[in-house]
């Protein structure tokens, strides 16, 4: 459904809203947005230049033995053995849809959030796969643009609302330290960039980011989330900044840099400063026994102040992590991973946070 600038469609999108939202006024326009990891999104065809072989059927890997060769070059052992036994099958791939669907689909009155940015997405295909299970979310907007990951893993915005510019993936100007490989360092998620036309016209440009994960330096963290507040300064004035993904910094790393306290939180209002009071964080590492906050959603400082962005505010009450599915929690009361070998629990290694912006009437 496109939002319309009338009034009456203004209150008709009132009715997306959560069932676990207080009710809110008719007049007051309101778009909700989520961002998910949703744990290596692959399809079962081979892309070509990367390192997707782990997420193929055994069948095929068999049949080539190149692809079976580049497994016994992995130095992780765990990894490797991922690599060489995973039988990831077309059955597999849409049980995994069918509970991503779920978990999306748990807010809103089972129509997803307005706004939805996806990490470790392998290409647009699969996305058009996952969008098949999503039939009642209306999402008009699919936007995926492969970037430089070597496993083809990319971000992704998926949206009822219209784009009013051509996205762009930006290619974040990591520099080496120290004995690290700059061409390997080089060689990640980019940050895409999404722009969507808000209810009554107001410009939005979507950033939906991934970071290089905890196997890389913390420093390269540092420098993307440097380079996304410099994104944000080459905005036109009249465009309203949302961010949304998984940064990969763990509690330790945070304890000791401050890149969200001290860094994230001088350009940017972040989710778990404002709201979401009861979250413990949105991942979990068993072998520390320690949960971080890996995924956020970013929003100007404007926004959590009576007069907001252009008038738009972030309601600070509706910013909760999405996790009421039954797919989504282990015995252990933390996220439970899509086992492939056993299926009979689990969905992603990551709980999906939500939020909600509103525009009050004039």
């Amino acid at each position: 459904m496109k939002f319309l600038r009338a009034p009456i469609a203004i209150a008709l999108s009132v009715l997306y809203l959560s069932a676990c939202t207080p009710h809110h006024s008719t007049d007051t326009a309101r778009v909700s947005l989520m961002t998910y990891n949703v744990e290596n999104l692959f399809d079962t065809v081979h892309d070509e230049g990367k390192d997707d072989y782990a997420y193929l059927p055994l069948s095929v890997k068999q049949a080539h033995p190149e692809y079976l060769a580049t497994c016994t070059k992995i130095d992780v052992a765990a990894w490797r053995k991922e690599c060489e036994e995973n039988d990831w099958t077309d059955a597999l791939l849409n049980e995994k849809l069918k509970r991503l669907s779920a978990v999306i689909q748990q807010v809103n009155q089972g129509r997803g959030p307005d706004i939805l940015m996806l990490d470790e997405v392998e290409n647009i295909n699969v996305i058009e796969q996952l969008n098949s299970h999503l039939g009642k979310s209306d999402y008009k907007t699919r936007v995926l643009i492969e970037g430089w990951d070597a496993r083809g893993i990319d971000t992704a915005v998926l949206s009822r609302l219209p784009q009013w510019d051509k996205a762009r993936l930006h290619r974040v100007p990591y520099k080496a330290l120290g004995n690290e490989d700059q061409e390997r360092v080089s060689k990640t998620r980019g940050i895409l960039e999404v722009r969507l036309l808000l209810p009554g016209g107001q410009k939005a440009a979507v950033f939906a980011v991934h970071l290089p994960s905890g196997g890389a330096p913390g420093y390269l963290r540092q420098q993307a989330v440097a380079y996304l507040a410099h994104l944000k300064s080459e905005l036109p004035s009249d465009v309203l900044p949302i961010v949304g993904g998984d940064f990969n910094i763990n509690a330790g790393e945070e304890k000791q840099n401050g890149y969200i306290a001290k860094d994230l939180a001088s350009t940017w209002a972040v989710s778990q400063f404002i709201g979401c009071n009861d979250c413990k964080g949105s991942y979990y590492y068993h072998t520390k026994r320690e949960w971080s906050f890996f995924d956020m959603l970013l929003f100007p400082k404007q926004m959590t102040t009576a007069g907001g962005f252009n008038g738009w505010q972030v309601d600070p009450a509706s910013i909760r992590l999405a996790n009421h599915s039954p797919y989504q929690v282990n015995r252990w009361g933390s996220p439970a991973r899509f086992d492939s070998a056993r299926h009979a629990e689990g969905v992603s290694d990551h709980w999906p946070l939500y939020a909600e912006i509103f525009r009050p009437a004039p």
